[in-house]
């Protein structure tokens, strides 16, 4: 699917993406303080960008030793598609 269809079909698209082109590496966690969307909605949101190849999902490092074996996930946009993805947002 392309990007266009896809903002097409959930407007909230168009806010994850702003957001995490805002906030390169962004965790998991301030993207959805940020967006106020529930975690099953951004689950969704997220796992269609991912399976899309239009943001990329990485591990990031943890803040402290005890949260080192649990690793975080920051999102990044996909340097190959983030032209396209401006030019839509």
């Amino acid at each position: 699917m392309d990007l266009k269809t896809l903002i097409d079909t959930d407007s909230r698209y168009v806010d994850v993406l702003r957001a995490i082109v805002d906030s390169p590496y962004i965790e998991r966690s301030a993207l959805e303080a940020k967006l106020g969307l529930s975690s099953a909605d951004l689950e969704l949101l997220l796992g269609t960008l991912a399976g899309e190849m239009l943001i990329l999902e990485l591990a990031g490092q943890a803040d402290s030793s005890l949260e080192s074996r649990v690793p975080k996930k920051v999102y990044l946009v996909n340097p190959e598609q983030e032209k396209s993805i401006r030019e839509h947002i």
